[in-house]
Formats: C-alpha cells, sequence, structure tokens
C-alpha cells in the first residue's frame, strides 16, 4: 500500500490504490479528419506526394493573450530563439498555410462532423460559435497561432468505471509536420498545418491507467464512427493530463498508441513519488510521450494567457434548425449486433474498433465479408508488426485487391504479398505486381520441383511441411484448398 506522511504526501512507489495518492487524470482526444478541404482554406485535406516546391523562414515571438498577459509557456519558446524553416507544396498549401492571406470561412463539413460528436457525447452546443486564437510559437505554426473553436460543453462519456464528464469539444487547425531539427533551426513541412482537427477533452474523472486506456479508446470510436477520420499512424493522439498528493499537474503530450497510455501514466507517477521522496517537488509542465513509455520535459504548462479572439472569423451562428438536420451515427451496440451478423464475435469486435470500419463496411457488401475483415483486422496488423509502410496504402489499393479477388483473379493467399509490394512501393500498377492467378497446371509444375527438391518429404509423405513448401513457392498466387488437393493427389 502507499504510505503518507505527515505532509499527506506519498513516501512509497508501490502503487496500488489510486484513490488514496490522490491521483487524478483527464484526458484530451486529437483526431484528424477526412474533409474534403483544410478547416480555413480551400486546399486538399492530405498529405502531399509531390517534393517541396520552396522554403519558408521565420522567426516567432510571445504575444500578449486577452487579458493582456503572456503565457508562460509561450515565453519559455520564444527565449529558445530557434529559427523555423517550412517546407512548401504546390498541391496542398496556399498563402493561408504561409499567413500571407487571412482565413477562409470555416469548413461546414469539419463544422458539422464536431456536431455529431457534440450530440452523441449529449455536450451542450453554444448558440454562437467563436473561433479563438491560441497561443503556439514552437514553429509548428507559421502564424503563432492555433485557430481553435469550442462547439461543445459539459458532455458525458459513459464507461466500465461510471460517468467521465466531458469538458470541451472543438474543432482546431492541426499543427505542421516536423521533419527535423537541427540545432537552433527546426524544419516543418505544411502539407499538414490546417487539417482540421477535433479535440475532445475530459474532467479528471479518470480512476486509473487502465480506465484512461478505456475512455481514449471510446472517445476514438465515437469519432470514427461519423465516417469523418484519417487513418493512419498519428492521426489520434493523446494527450495525458496526470497529478498525485503532493505532486503537480503534468500534462504528456503525442500519446499515439492505446495500449502505451497505462505504461506512460505508471511512468509518470513514479517520476513523481521519485521526487516526492526526494524532497523535491515536482513542477507543473509539459512532457512528451517517447517511445519507451517515458517523458521527457518539453515546457512550462501554459495557461489561459495564450488565447485571444480571431478577428478575421466572424461568430458561426448554430440554430436549432441545423442542429436538428446533423444526423447521429449508428449507436456501436447496434452496429456490433449488424457486425455479428456477418462476422464471428471476436472478428465483429476487432472490426468496430479498426480505423479501418468505414472501408470493411464498404466492401463487404460485394465481398465476403470474412475475408475483407481479417484483411482489414489481422493482415494489415501484421505487415506493420513487420515494418511495412501501411501508411502508404489508400483506398484504390484495397478496392484493386477486393475487385480482383471478386473476379477469381487473386487468390486470398496473395492478399497480403499484394500488400506488401504496395507498402514498399505504392505506385505500382496491379498489373506489374505479379501475383496473378495460377492454373492448376503451373501449379503441379512447382509441386514437381519441390518433390525433387525434397525426395524424403514424399517418401515419407509428410504433408503439411510439403504443404508449406509449395505455398512458399506459389506466393500466394493459388488458394490452400487447391494446393492441399493437388498435393495429395500427387503423392497418392
Amino acid at each position: 500500500m502507499l504510505g503518507e506522511n505527515g505532509c499527506g504526501e506519498i513516501v512509497n512507489s508501490n502503487i496500488t490504490d489510486y484513490q488514496k495518492m490522490g491521483f487524478k487524470c483527464g484526458l484530451e482526444i486529437h483526431n484528424r479528419l477526412a474533409t474534403s478541404h483544410k478547416l480555413f482554406c480551400q486546399c486538399p485535406a492530405h498529405f502531399s506526394k509531390e517534393k517541396p516546391a520552396g522554403m519558408l523562414h521565420r522567426k516567432l515571438r510571445a504575444v500578449a493573450g486577452e487579458l493582456g498577459a503572456k503565457d508562460v509557456s509561450a515565453i519559455y519558446e520564444y527565449l529558445r530563439d530557434r529559427n523555423f524553416t517550412y517546407q512548401v507544396f504546390k498541391d496542398v498549401t496556399c498563402l493561408v498555410d504561409t499567413d500571407d492571406e487571412p482565413p477562409h470561412p470555416i469548413n461546414k463539413e469539419a463544422l458539422e462532423v464536431g456536431l455529431q460528436v457534440a450530440k452523441v457525447l449529449k455536450a451542450e452546443i453554444p448558440d454562437e460559435i467563436h473561433v479563438m486564437r491560441k497561443t503556439v510559437i514552437d514553429g509548428s505554426n507559421t502564424s503563432a497561432f492555433q485557430r481553435t473553436a469550442i462547439i461543445g460543453l459539459n458532455g458525458i462519456l459513459e464507461t466500465s468505471k461510471g460517468k467521465v464528464r466531458i469538458t470541451n469539444i472543438s474543432v482546431e487547425e492541426e499543427s505542421a509536420g516536423i521533419v527535423e531539427t537541427k540545432g537552433e533551426e527546426v524544419v516543418y513541412r505544411l502539407d499538414r498545418l490546417g487539417i482540421p482537427l477535433i479535440e475532445i477533452g475530459t474532467a479528471p474523472d479518470v480512476k486509473d491507467p487502465e480506465h484512461a486506456r478505456e475512455v481514449a479508446e471510446k472517445l476514438g470510436m465515437i469519432v470514427r464512427s461519423t465516417g469523418k477520420s484519417q487513418r493512419g499512424v498519428g492521426v489520434t493522439r493523446q494527450d495525458v493530463n496526470v497529478s498525485i498528493n503532493g505532486g503537480a499537474r503534468v500534462e504528456v503530450k503525442g500519446v499515439q498508441e492505446l495500449d502505451s497510455i497505462p505504461q506512460v501514466i505508471e511512468n509518470e507517477i513514479h517520476r513523481q513519488i521519485e521526487l516526492i521522496t526526494n524532497k523535491e517537488q515536482p513542477k507543473p509542465e509539459t512532457r512528451t510521450a517517447q517511445a519507451d513509455g517515458t517523458t521527457k520535459f518539453t515546457r512550462p504548462l501554459p495557461g489561459g494567457d495564450r488565447l485571444y479572439p480571431e478577428t478575421d472569423v466572424p461568430p458561426i451562428v448554430v440554430g436549432k434548425k441545423e442542429l436538428d438536420a446533423i444526423k447521429l451515427p449508428e449507436p456501436w451496440d447496434a452496429r456490433l449486433q449488424r457486425l455479428k451478423k456477418a462476422l464471428p464475435g471476436d472478428l465483429a469486435e476487432q472490426i468496430l474498433r479498426s480505423e479501418y470500419l468505414q472501408l470493411y463496411e464498404r466492401f463487404s457488401k460485394e465481398v465476403d465479408p470474412v475475408v475483407v475483415a481479417n484483411v482489414f483486422a489481422s493482415t494489415i496488423k501484421d505487415l506493420r508488426r513487420k515494418g511495412f509502410a501501411t501508411e502508404n496504402l489508400e483506398d484504390e489499393h484495397f478496392e484493386n485487391i477486393f475487385d480482383a479477388f471478386k473476379r477469381g483473379k487473386l487468390a486470398k493467399e496473395a492478399i497480403p504479398v499484394a500488400l506488401e509490394k504496395w507498402c514498399e512501393n505504392p505506385e505500382t500498377p496491379f498489373e506489374l505486381l505479379g501475383i496473378g492467378a495460377m492454373t492448376e497446371k503451373e501449379l503441379r509444375e512447382i509441386v514437381k520441383k519441390v518433390f525433387a527438391a525434397y525426395p524424403q518429404l514424399v517418401r515419407e509423405k509428410r504433408m503439411p511441411a510439403l504443404m508449406g513448401e509449395v505455398m512458399k513457392a506459389a506466393r500466394g498466387k493459388i488458394g490452400g484448398e487447391t494446393v492441399a488437393k493437388v498435393l495429395k493427389e500427387m503423392l497418392d
């Protein structure tokens, strides 16, 4: 058990009772949206595949917020005196991204997605939505601020450990993507800047680290249920706020994997306990999550001084008629029951939680649902685990795969091979992948070669070993059932 001294501070690092240690935790979920264009301009809301067309250089400075004070985190970044370089792309950046033109009207599609989420979470939606500027001078925005708009307040998320209050729901600009840091110079790319994000913040109602994972997963699923979430690494990011008795509120930013959330929280608890045990006072600060679950200091914890009004975007009036016209996505329990009619229970659960849920819904209408589900729930995970760049896979790749499978031009076993090749070179035409369906005559020639190479296996009729060798040589060009049938016939 955790012990306490006379001041109520923690003196033992054996974490068993989160309530007794004064554990408080809240989350901020950021999810990039798949809209037709960016939040405040008409540029496409996706990354560029082209090389940078030019470079832009900036120095950023801290400015006073609405109440006249400068935010402590902005001052900290200003004193670092760094230089920022931005890569500009012809196809997906414009003068709004470079801060040389006022923002356009807010993206109505992104706003509607945000309001869908707000309604699902039973949040209070303002009659007027006001866009604010949030001072950010770490270089992640050319303008030294991020545009953000609160669209929902005081919502509720139901969880296995009780209700979690939702303090705010916002739509805001995605930051520029960092390329590299070279001493005092930081290089960013502007294709990501301005893509719509939805941000959901919770009250400190999280009971323990595993509960934090559940809350993050449920909020992510709600956003994906709109059908407007992007896919891939970095699309969803969790910021975790943690504090304990005698410690301080620390915001850990950029936790990308759900499974790493408990470990990050545990490590932060231990870090604060160690400081307290050594008679040091933990400081309110922002830290960045590392791949191994540890964190590193980024800057002091920001406060309310960094917000001030965006004068270039007028308030958006939200009337009852507009709200009533926004349809809610299908409830998760109803969707799960529908999925279970076509899939085994475990597979249905996996697809429900998958970032590829919308693609499953699309392709399973004409292709065997189990085959489609296994591709999205298992094959892609396996490829990612092996180090393949699954972020290169686009909708048209899956469209080609399932169309060929449906027409009998591609064996089920060849699907992972095709996806591997596209992960390595997404521009390769399907016809040049070299994975077309094999005829039975061609299969028999492969079996003959395998028999010649492994006579001992043939004499002993070791079917599984021979099957493995034939499948390896066929590279997925023909189904396992056909291979087994032909192999048995030739062995006999």
